[in-house]
This record gives C-alpha cells, structure tokens and sequence, in this order.
C-alpha cells in the first residue's frame, strides 16, 4: 500500500517537474504553455477519432500483380454487405476460390487460363481469394476490390485517443499547478 502512495506521489513529482522543464526550456508563461497542450491534446483525439471513423468506410483498392509457377496469392479484402469487386486472371494455366466470411466456398475455378468474375458480398466480414498458378508462364492477377481497414489499426488509434487525453491532463496540470 505505501508503494502504491510513494508511486502515486512519483508520478505527481514527474508531471511537475516536466512542466516547470517547459517552462525553463521554451520560456513560456503557465497561460502559453496550457494553451498550446490544451491544443494539441485537441488534435490528437480528433485525429485519432476521425482515423477510427475513416478506417470504417470501405475503399477501391487495386488488384495488379503477377505470380510465378506454383506459386499461390492470398487476398484477404474485409467487405461490407453489398461492397464490390471485379477480378480479372489470365496469362496462365490457374486454380482460383472465393471464400465467404462463413468459410464457405462462393466459387472454384480449376485447371482455367482466363477468369473474370464481379464480386458483390452477400455478408460484412473477411472474404478469402485464392489464386494458385498451377501453369508453366506467369500468371496475372488484376481489378479492384472494395475493403475496409484491419482491425489491428485500431490500436494505434486508441493511443492517438489515449495520448490526446493524458496530454490534456497535462495541460490542466499546468494551469492549475
């Protein structure tokens, strides 16, 4: 219990000492320098909640590549119901299957040397495109598909979130310090 008070304490000595550092180092007013924490505490929460916002609205993302011989690409678009995409394979001999995001096999093309296929998702999630060049040239994958932000991108717009409140406490701190 007395660690936990002496690291409170710590931390109250810490953020004092790293605002009078302000102070001496850029020779700023307490007013000054509460103003300009005050803001960027502002922008990063803003930043960081307009980016959770943006990464939720899917967007057109090109499909232009090559794969060699016996090579397989995995494209792995996270989709809204009713969001697009147009795929086009051709150049070589060529296995190619589309996963919903319940694992289940929408089409499956084998032993082909041209494909196109329009793409529209039944369901919201993670569909699958797999494309095995099973023939003796390269094989080229192209179109567009529609596809929203990872996940794991969430992460760093909670420490966007979190940075932009701590230093807003910090800001507080120095006004009323």
């Amino acid at each position: 219990m007395a660690s936990i008070v002496i690291l409170c304490l710590n931390a109250k000595v810490r953020t004092i000492l790293l605002i009078n550092g302000l102070y001496i180092i850029f020779d700023m007013s307490r007013k000054k320098t509460f103003y300009i924490l005050m803001i960027s505490g502002i922008a990063f929460i803003l930043i960081g909640g307009i980016s959770m916002i943006d990464s939720n609205i899917p967007r057109k993302v090109s499909l232009s590549s090559t794969l060699d011989t016996n090579r397989t690409d995995v494209i792995t678009p996270i989709m809204n119901k009713g969001s697009v995409g147009k795929i086009v394979i051709d150049g070589s001999k060529f296995n190619f299957n589309i996963e919903d995001p319940n694992k289940s096999v929408i089409i499956s093309i084998t032993n082909q040397s041209h494909y196109e296929y329009d793409l529209v998702a039944n369901s919201e999630g993670q569909y699958k495109l797999e494309t095995k060049n099973i023939g003796d040239k390269v094989l080229n994958i192209d179109g567009e598909v529609e596809t929203k932000a990872s996940p794991l991108a969430l992460g760093g717009q909670l420490m966007l979130l979190i940075t932009g409140i701590i230093v807003l406490g910090i800001g507080m701190k120095a006004k009323f310090a």
